[in-house]
């Protein structure tokens, strides 16, 4: 389900947009699965290794709704190259720098990942512009505001874009209500709600 094709920008495309239609459809269904399972465990559910669901996957538990995220992006070969190439980058090395060391060429490699990478991403986002589940689970500003201080500290002016709201992404994302029997606190504001409903059926000057 995973296996996203990258023999060409076109190829992996269309393969990352296949992969997130799915997972969009498996979000979709969420809500009324998390409540059969007595602790939800994101790794079965999404057919995910344990190292897998912890690099994709986030779940918090609200007091009363769920967040489910998932990290399209990081399923990607292109995303996977422009990181390696990050982390190859010597730290002292920034755009522009020049030299004999051959880091002005290091930079270089990242930048044409990331430039490469973002085509891919805005290509498979064309791809489901009508797929009515992707849209429902669309979370790319939530994920470019989960990056914003980091962007604004680190990587302002680093890389060939218009900034961080022009970045694409594939982040999905859903939220629903927590199953009542597993909301904090629950039993506590069932009573005070009927003990307040009581009250309020009661006539005036009668006793109760």
């Amino acid at each position: 389900m995973y296996r996203i094709d990258a023999r060409s920008a076109q190829a992996e495309a269309a393969a990352a947009a296949k992969v997130a239609s799915e997972i969009a459809e498996r979000l979709r269904r969420l809500a009324r699965a998390y409540e059969a399972w007595a602790a939800f465990e994101p790794g079965p559910y999404f057919d995910l290794r344990p190292a897998q669901t912890a690099l994709l996957v986030r779940v918090t538990e609200r007091v009363s709704t769920v967040h489910v995220a998932f990290a399209v992006d990081a399923l990607l070969p292109s995303f996977r190259a422009a990181v390696e190439a990050g982390i190859a980058l010597p730290p002292t090395v920034r755009p522009g720098d020049s030299g004999d060391d051959g880091d002005d060429g290091a930079w270089t490699q990242v930048a044409h990942r990331w430039q490469h990478l973002q085509a891919v991403l805005a290509q498979a986002r064309q791809l489901l512009a009508d797929d009515i589940g992707f849209l429902a689970t669309n979370a790319a500003e939530e994920e470019r505001n989960r990056w914003r201080p980091y962007w604004r500290d680190r990587c302002a002016g680093m890389l060939d874009t218009q900034g961080l709201a022009t970045v694409p992404s594939l982040t999905l994302a859903t939220e629903f209500p927590l199953p009542a029997a597993r909301q904090p606190h629950r039993l506590r504001r069932m009573r005070r709600a009927w003990e307040h409903r009581r009250r309020g059926r009661r006539a005036p000057g009668r006793p109760g």
